[in-house]
């Protein structure tokens, strides 16, 4: 079968002779301009390809799905056909589905073809020549769903209602000249958003902050070929921020960071700057650590690092070597494998869990104390390893904010994940889920309970957090 061009903005036709009769006037009328401007980016990419290779040569995940290396040329033989209307190879399917977006192909490429960029758009044509567009609406729509009720429910149980509420004020209504925006599931761990807060006021910036599942930047819909919806969602949240008037936007999720880096900026071109926040701290770290108390813990650190996504590997590292007392170890870690813990990785769960267990055990045995990780995934999966092993797992906003004499918000989720005592996690929680007027049932935490023990990673007991909060439902019922 052949792939519609159109990523089910048009009709499909029943026959070759109708095709070739109407379909300029199809893709004419129908295609949206954000559609045309993606196939545009994949045209390129074909028409620079050379086959030689070296992208799949380099995938972490089409070796850990058993994929040859030596038909490298055929695969991506193949992926240039599908980008120009063939139907999806078999293997070809395997290799995009397999995908993580760990970006080691992107950095292979001798041609600078953004390979991954080029990936995320052909996954998409050969989920469309799969399958209707019908079902991967009512994927994404469930996914989608599942998500917002779980970070609505968590930030509910660890913000107070008007922290929260400034935060999902609509993006459109800001004036600062600076945006920073949280993205949805840094949520579940909002002590770091609150720290992000307290750093760029530190540094006494004009800034907001907005993020929530009203501004979410469409992942779902992207994966499951879902055009329309996307356009709707994650197209219209980075013209929204555009609209803000912000001069720059501070990206905090990787993921967010990735699409809209790889298909909204090199799609069109936007009225602000954009990147991750880590990047612009270290841009800006004389003014920030001239603000460090000179008085610092000792600490001997390892970074839980994941390459992929610009220079936020770099940037934190900057940042914590200036940090007083702090020690950088050195630590050989498989940082390639995936841009972040969690997401497309969790396909491959034993080789996260493998991942997260060397980590800490190679942190104990080169004398660490601490693990500090980039992003929020990362902080869920690793947060429980204090209940295992003799080490403490920070955020790398956690070390900036406190070192400038801020931070200190309670990690609630790393209480849950550890499954110790829940006295303190629960009082939280109940005071400011009535201050949010919202009110948890048992199906609820059965929910909560396996969203964050089934996730890769590290943790404690899942009993103490089930039965705790079960315990509360019942009390508010």
């Amino acid at each position: 079968m052949a792939v519609d061009p159109c990523f089910g903005r048009c009709r499909r036709l029943d026959s070759p002779r109708s095709l070739a009769l109407h379909s300029r006037h199809v893709r004419r009328i129908a295609l949206s301009a954000y559609a045309e401007r993606l196939e545009a980016l994949a045209a390129d990419a074909a028409d620079r390809c050379t086959t030689c290779g070296k992208c799949f040569e380099a995938c972490p995940t089409a070796r850990e799905i058993g994929l040859d290396a030596g038909a490298a040329k055929e695969r991506v033989g193949e992926l240039s056909a599908l980008t120009r209307g063939e139907a999806p190879a078999e293997a070809l399917q395997k290799w995009l589905g397999a995908c993580d977006g760990s970006a080691r192909c992107t950095d292979a490429c001798p041609e600078d073809i953004n390979v991954r960029q080029w990936v995320t758009i052909a996954k998409m044509k050969a989920i469309e020549a799969t399958r209707s567009r019908e079902v991967g609406a009512a994927n994404a729509a469930s996914r989608f769903r599942h998500m917002a009720q779980a970070v609505r429910l968590l930030a509910s149980m660890q913000l107070p209602s008007e922290t929260l509420k400034k935060i999902l004020a609509p993006a459109e209504r800001r004036t600062a000249d600076v945006l920073f925006y949280t993205g949805c599931n840094v949520l579940r761990t909002p002590h770091i958003v609150l720290n992000v807060m307290d750093i760029l006021d530190a540094l006494e910036l004009d800034f907001d902050v907005v993020g929530g599942t009203a501004h979410c930047c469409g992942v779902y819909q992207f994966q499951e070929a879902d055009l329309p919806t996307y356009e709707r969602m994650g197209h219209r949240t980075f013209r929204r921020f555009g609209q803000s008037g912000a001069g720059r936007v501070l990206t905090w999720c990787p993921t967010c960071t990735k699409n809209f880096d790889e298909l909204e900026k090199d799609v069109e071109e936007p009225s602000f700057d954009l990147g991750h926040v880590s990047e612009f701290l270290a841009a800006n770290l004389d003014a920030l650590s001239a603000r460090f108390a000179a008085e610092q813990p000792r600490r001997r650190v390892v970074i839980h690092e994941h390459l992929g996504i610009g220079a936020t590997v770099a940037s934190i590292r900057t940042l914590l070597a200036a940090v007083p007392n702090l020690e950088l170890l050195e630590l050989p870690q498989d940082s390639g494998f995936s841009y972040a813990c969690g997401g497309q990785a969790a396909k491959f769960k034993e080789r996260e869990q493998a991942i997260h267990r060397g980590l800490a055990e190679g942190a104990v045995a080169a004398g660490a104390d601490t693990i500090v990780t980039m992003y929020h995934s990362c902080h869920r999966a690793l947060a429980g390893a204090e209940a295992i092993y003799p080490l403490k797992v920070v955020n790398f906003t956690d070390v900036l904010a406190e070192a400038l004499g801020r931070g200190g918000h309670p990690d609630y989720y790393r209480l849950y994940k550890q499954g110790g005592a829940m006295d303190e996690a629960v009082m939280a929680a109940r005071r400011f889920l009535q201050d949010n007027g919202v009110r948890v049932d048992e199906a609820s935490v059965a929910s909560l309970t396996a969203d964050i023990f089934n996730e890769t990673g590290l943790a404690g007991s899942r009993e103490a957090f089930a039965l705790a909060f079960t315990a509360l439902a019942r009390e508010q019922h």
